[in-house]
């Protein structure tokens, strides 16, 4: 038997996926992934705060949560519909 740190670990952990964080910030799939690569591409700039992990996004958690605030959530969130509705529009 050994003993594994993660197996033991409780609570959240400190890196999620896209997928994961947009639903933690209940925007779509497509715009987390647009926002976390905007990040990338600008250093930290603008967009949604991300780290790479070899080829794989990862959003570490304790940021999130500080976007995921009452006041934070609200304006990630507009500014996030915002995005998608020009997009949407943009298109046609």
């Amino acid at each position: 038997m050994t003993n594994k740190p993660e197996s033991h670990r409780m609570g959240p952990p400190d890196f999620l996926t896209v997928e994961e964080a947009a639903a933690v910030l209940r925007i779509g799939r497509t715009i987390a992934y647009r926002e976390a690569r905007k990040f990338l591409a600008s250093n930290g700039v603008e967009g949604l705060c991300a780290d790479r992990v070899g080829k794989q996004i990862r959003i570490p958690r304790p940021l999130l949560d500080d976007q995921a605030d009452p006041v934070g959530a609200t304006t990630a969130h507009r500014g996030a519909a915002h995005v998608h509705r020009r997009g949407r529009h943009e298109a046609r």
